[in-house]
């Protein structure tokens, strides 16, 4: 069962993933909903994602607020031995009903200091209430193995078994809260400039339970019994019976009969040997726990550029790799696999994002944006950059409509392209290329408060991994992955 438990490690990483990156996200501000493409905004929401454009702000303080809501399925058919002869479908829920952000905005002549919170990455909380293929392949590999002992001696027989069941729940979540300070300076009426840092503070919970396994042997009569009972009882049985071949043994060996003493040996050693695999068993199939909590620290540089012509708008800002240590916080640690204290890296890539708005008539903009994650290059958790083909891409449009002075509405389309090998996709952590599909308007008020109201869905690819050996018996089988989003937001813009 240690094996099961390792997987709760990537826990974590399997929150609620708004857009962006493996561990990036790139959806902090209510209007990124309606519009993915905000990489040469020269509005609030620059702040995150075009610090350069506000530079070309109008003079003020200015301060947004969003809250955002996202729900995600994801959905596993698995095709095992183990489950039977129907592929088994597991589902888990992925919510994240409140994430909040701010953006503040100080502009004065030809520079401006900005300042963005926000959830940078995760948000969200993974419930996985029915447990998950990787979990239970484990507990359904025993009736297998228990057969297979089974078939080797009619003297085994009673081992044979054919269902199992088991109580399992995982809980986890993620948290990257990102602190973002800047400052640009506008050097000329075509080109503005940033600087700025990235404090991400990251907390991890993860907590989850295997109880209650039990399997029907014939030695029950065909009854659901408790593993761990069952295993003791047979390991106390071989024990028996190997302290009688043993005493058997020396008998015939102070009778000097060599011959009947070494089978008798044998036959206790056999013996022994089996009753240590069933008290390890029994071990193994008890009731596991695990609640750890993870935290750490990351600083990163972030540096953009801007560039203004006429009705054309051109953004592009890098933000340098986050090196974040995780430290084990470790409350109950049923497996001796989650150590209190332990550390473990898990950084967040380095981006580069590319942006063009244009404003081909008055009340029409169009807007592109591109961006690529460098995932390779981070330390990620578990070594996952190892596993990786390449970095992230990201392919965004929208347009946007004034259809007057106080009404703005805009569409947009995103495009995910992850390259992930099959070696990297867990049932606690698949990511799946997607197009997204987003909707809202923006309502003006007066000409200091405007309000943003935005919803889009996600279109995942299913994607089916297949494997030689399954659940470490040498027994193929296959995940097919399926996921739905859905997520709403609401903002807040003032300007004093």
């Amino acid at each position: 069962m240690k094996k099961v438990f390792f997987t709760i490690a990537a826990m974590a990483a399997s929150a609620v993933s708004y857009a962006g990156g493996i561990a990036t996200n790139t959806n902090q501000h209510a209007a990124y909903q309606r519009n993915f493409a905000r990489e040469a905004s020269t509005e609030m929401d620059a702040a995150y994602s075009n610090p350069a454009g506000l530079g070309f702000m109008e003079d003020g303080f200015y301060i947004s607020f969003s809250a955002q809501s996202a729900f995600q399925e994801r959905n596993i058919e698995s095709s095992y031995l183990g489950f039977g002869n129907e592929p088994k479908k597991f589902e888990g829920k992925a919510v994240a009903p409140f994430v909040p952000s701010l953006q503040a905005v100080y502009k004065k002549k030809d520079w401006a200091l900005s300042l963005n919170v926000a959830v940078s990455g995760g948000g969200g909380k993974a419930t996985y209430d029915n447990g998950l293929p990787s979990f239970e392949s484990q507990v359904s590999n025993i009736p297998l193995k228990l057969t297979a002992a089974a078939a080797q001696s009619p003297a085994m027989s009673m081992l044979a078994a054919d269902k199992y069941s088991v109580e399992c729940s995982m809980e986890g979540s993620q948290y990257i809260v990102g602190t973002t300070l800047g400052f640009s300076y506008k050097f000329a009426d075509f080109f503005s400039a940033s600087a700025g840092a990235r404090v991400s503070y990251a907390l991890n919970r993860y907590e989850g339970y295997i109880r209650d396994i039990k399997i029907n042997p014939q030695a029950a009569g065909g009854q659901m019994v408790a593993a761990p009972d069952f295993f003791n009882q047979m390991a106390e049985t071989l024990n028996v019976q190997a302290a009688q071949a043993e005493a058997a043994a020396k008998q015939y060996k102070d009778a000097g009969d060599e011959t009947k003493s070494a089978t008798y040996a044998a036959a206790a050693a056999q013996a022994r040997g089996a009753a240590t695999e069933m008290e390890n068993s029994a071990k193994a199939a008890g009731d596991k726990e695990v609640e750890c909590k993870q935290t750490g620290v990351g600083v990163a540089p972030i540096f953009g550029v801007d560039f203004k012509f006429w009705r054309l708008n051109i953004g592009s800002r890098y933000e340098f790799a986050t090196k974040i240590e995780l430290e084990n916080e470790t409350e109950v640690d049923g497996t001796g696999m989650f150590p209190d204290g332990k550390k473990s890296r898990s950084d967040v890539p380095a981006l580069w994002a590319l942006g063009v708005n244009y404003n081909f008539v008055d009340n029409w903009t169009l807007c592109l944006g591109y961006r690529y994650y460098f995932d390779k290059d981070a330390e990620l958790s578990n070594g996952a950059q190892n596993r990786i083909d390449h970095g992230t891409k990201e392919y965004a449009a929208a347009v946007e409509w004034n259809i007057c002075k106080s009404f703005l509405v805009s569409a947009s389309y995103l495009r995910t392209q992850y390259s992930l090998s099959d070696g990297y996709l867990t049932d606690l952590n698949f990511n799946q290329s997607n197009n997204n599909f987003g909707l809202g308007l923006r309502y003006t008020l007066n000409d200091h408060l405007n309000f943003d109201l935005a919803g889009f869905f996600t279109d995942y690819e299913d994607r089916t991994k297949k494997v030689d050996d399954y659940a470490g018996l040498g027994i193929d089988g296959s995940d097919t992955y399926s996921r739905s989003n859905f997520a709403f937001a609401l903002g807040v813009n003032y300007k004093f």
